[in-house]
């Protein structure tokens, strides 16, 4: 009796302490649960539906998709806390083995306002915002750094960078043989690169080493310490032309207007001291009173100094190299001078190359005289 007495008491004790383990509490299909006190489980903010898990989302659109409404702060923060001076640290990695893949993609969907794809930011004198490190050898596209503006309109960036250090850079790049920074653009009104200091100090600088070989200050005036080399060969300045019936081409001798102000027009008379120059076909520099950004409306570059094609007539008998060239009775042609008392103040260059009948085009010296 006493045996059957201890074994129920025993099972007694065994049940009620099974009782109170056992787990209460409700929740909702494809939640996953979160334990609300010691022994009850309810929703968490997490879901799992198909295979992804979502957190402030009830259609999880990737393998993790994070969502938060907050005016300020993260959907996610990844933080390394380890202040190691001689190892790298990471707080959050993307990767991506695809060919095409990308590591890490921000994207800001507004249409509207200064919204950023990715920010990168430090607080460090020596620390840098946003790095991209390309660890190909080869291959003629590699980018560290990539940026995408697929808007139509307004003044987007495809990577923007800023800094507040007086020797700091907004955006810097490196490259152990490759190019450091590269700008391209497939719009033919748009603009490959543009810099633009808004204090009026320099808008570019050159250097090798360290050391400033060039730069641009914010009049738009150039510094070379080498000189320079232009693809052209000659110096030319931009004037208006007169709207005749013919129609000017490069190597036509030109003359003055003098029905107009600041106004050339081809140059139709033998000896004439109003000639100007020649119609430059490539200049390597044009001169132009208008500012950078100006179209100059129905001016053609003037060539006054150096080496030109020139539209030349053996009308005054054959040209050869050295003769002193002037305008004669065929527009836009110049002819050999053999009138020297009619030559001063009518002589627009001379000969670098034969003509020794009819009509052609040849090198000119140019030398106004």
């Amino acid at each position: 009796m006493r045996a059957t007495s201890l074994f129920l008491g025993l099972a007694l004790c065994f049940c009620v302490s099974i009782a109170a383990a056992q787990v209460g509490g409700s929740g909702t299909a494809n939640t996953i649960p979160i334990w609300t006190d010691s022994h009850t489980l309810g929703n968490s903010v997490m879901i799992q539906n198909n295979g992804l898990v979502g957190i402030g989302t009830n259609k999880p659109g990737a393998k993790l998709h994070v969502a938060v409404s907050a005016a300020s702060g993260q959907a996610i923060l990844g933080r390394n806390l380890s202040t190691s001076p001689n190892t790298f640290p990471l707080g959050v990695v993307g990767m991506s083995n695809a060919p095409l893949g990308i590591g890490i993609y921000g994207d800001a969907v507004s249409t509207t306002g200064a919204n950023v794809g990715t920010v990168g930011l430090t607080a460090s004198p020596d620390g840098i915002g946003v790095e991209g490190i390309n660890d190909s050898a080869t291959g003629d596209n590699t980018s560290g750094v990539v940026g995408l503006f697929n808007g139509t309109g307004g003044t987007g960036n495809g990577v923007s960078g800023t800094t507040l250090a007086g020797q700091g850079s907004g955006v810097a790049g490196f490259a152990t043989k490759g190019t450091g920074v590269s700008g391209t653009t497939n719009n033919a009104s748009a603009t490959a690169g543009f810099f633009d200091n808004t204090a009026a100090g320099n808008i570019l600088i050159g250097a090798v080493n360290g050391v400033h070989k060039f730069r641009v200050d914010g009049t738009g005036k150039g510094f070379f310490d080498g000189g320079t080399q232009t693809g052209g060969a000659d110096f030319a300045e931009s004037v208006a032309i007169a709207s005749e019936s013919d129609r000017h081409e490069p190597g036509d001798l030109l003359m003055v207007d003098s029905t107009a102000k600041r106004q050339l027009k081809l140059a139709t008379e033998p000896y004439s001291t109003l000639v100007a120059g020649i119609y430059s076909t490539k200049p390597g520099v044009l001169a132009t009173t208008h500012s950078g950004d100006q179209i100059a409306a129905n001016e053609v570059p003037l060539a006054i100094v150096g080496i030109v094609p020139c539209k030349v007539s053996a009308e005054n008998g054959a040209v050869a190299p050295g003769d002193l060239l002037v305008s004669s009775a065929t527009p836009g042609h110049a002819m050999k001078g053999t009138d020297r008392s009619r030559m001063l103040g009518a002589v627009v260059g001379k000969a670098l190359e034969p003509l020794s009948e009819g009509k052609g085009v040849i090198q000119v010296l140019v030398t106004l005289q």
